[in-house]
């Protein structure tokens, strides 16, 4: 099959959107959240150098399979804080993912509500294969109700930690 399709997925946040792109971009925050329920991110693993032709990388461990890993490693191709950045990413064990092509992940933080207090997040990744898109969007779906929680300060976070 040809990879050609783009995964797009929107979340509003009643949050400012400096905070939800600092959650996305600093490696102290992003391995607290990353992760689809039943991985995590490890700790060790997440570096940014948060710039444009910076890399960044992080390693997301399956909690009940410490053997599978996936691994994403990055350059940034744009970034503008607070607003968007897009990276240009290998991932390597993903099954649904051939390592020898690049993905790109462009993500937006859009103002919104009355007092523009709050942040729509705009995610837009591929090209995929027609057969794994749906899968990696709700994956997304999933990783950004655990942001969510991690913002609100409630839930569980991806690696475990309880927000109490």
């Amino acid at each position: 099959m040809t990879a050609n399709v783009m995964v797009v997925v929107e979340r509003q946040f009643d949050v400012p959107r400096d905070r939800v792109f600092r959650a996305w971009t600093l490696p102290e925050e992003l391995r607290r959240w990353r992760g689809s329920p039943g991985w995590h991110v490890e700790s060790e693993t997440v570096a940014g150098d948060l710039q444009i032709g910076g890399r960044h990388t992080h390693v997301k461990v399956r909690d009940n399979d410490p053997g599978t890993r996936v691994t994403t490693d990055g350059v940034y191709t744009e970034y503008f804080e607070p607003d968007v950045f897009v990276s240009r990413e290998r991932i390597t064990g993903d099954p649904g993912i051939d390592p020898n092509t690049p993905l790109e992940l462009r993500v937006e933080f859009t103002k919104y509500g009355r007092d523009g207090r709050g942040t729509l997040l705009r995610i837009i990744q591929g090209p995929y294969d027609p057969d794994v898109a749906g899968w990696h969007g709700e994956g997304w779906e999933k990783e950004l109700t655990r942001l969510q929680n991690y913002l609100a300060g409630t839930g569980e976070y991806a690696n475990g930690e309880d927000a109490s």
